[in-house]
């Protein structure tokens, strides 16, 4: 080979060189590019749930400490201070930025609010007690703001976001502790009395089977 050849074919090599190198170089910068920005849609996302979630954490704490208050002259009539919480997620939000798991929990909790609605209003009160409607409103509100404290730290460790500010005289977090123990405290109470109330007799003659032994079997 001449070395005219040879000079042209290290420049060709070279510029081949040159050219994969720039072209691995705006790949590499495109790709960093991407992800950057996917990683700023997803703390975006995760910063919107947070908002969200704490709004909902706040209005379950107005809820799980709202007792009912009676019309003097017609007992059976009440209201509350507080209506049911709501949360209000992202709309259109796309969840597959975020982690699986995390995203499936986020999406969950509207649909445990719902249930909870739908338990509340499947009971048939009655005065003077009102079948527990005040408690299990206040024990299942108190349980649903709980897990959604959890959630909302645990958004804010997995995207680095700062956790929401409270002043120091508001913890929801201990209320809602002490309010589920409250209650729980109250079940057991309940329990115990019910086992205590002694079973009087029945005096309805029963129509299926007998409550003595046969005439036969004493003869």
């Amino acid at each position: 080979m001449i070395p005219f050849d040879l000079a042209a074919v290290t420049f060709a090599g070279g510029a081949l060189i040159g050219a994969t190198s720039i072209g691995a170089w705006l790949w590499a910068r495109g790709e960093l590019v991407r992800q950057s920005s996917f990683s700023q849609a997803a703390r975006d996302l995760a910063m919107q749930s947070v908002l969200a979630i704490d709004d909902f954490v706040g209005a379950c704490y107005i809820a799980a400490h709202d007792y009912p208050e009676y019309d003097v002259d017609e007992p059976e009539n009440f209201f509350l201070h507080s209506d049911d919480p709501a949360l209000v997620l992202p709309k259109d939000a796309d969840w597959s930025l975020l982690n699986r798991d995390l995203a499936d929990e986020i999406r969950w909790l509207p649909n445990r609010l719902r249930n909870v609605r739908d338990a509340l209003e499947s009971i048939e009160i009655e005065p003077p007690d009102f079948s527990d409607l005040f408690e299990h409103r206040q024990d299942d509100y108190a349980r649903l703001g709980l897990r959604a404290m959890d959630l909302v730290e645990r958004i804010c460790a997995e995207h680095q976001l700062p956790l929401p500010t409270r002043p120091d005289y508001y913890d929801p977090r201990s209320e809602f502790i002490a309010k589920i123990s409250e209650m729980e405290n109250f079940w057991k109470r309940r329990a115990q009395s019910a086992r205590q109330v002694p079973s009087e007799p029945s005096n309805v003659t029963p129509i299926f089977g007998r409550n003595t032994a046969p005439e036969s079997a004493s003869t």
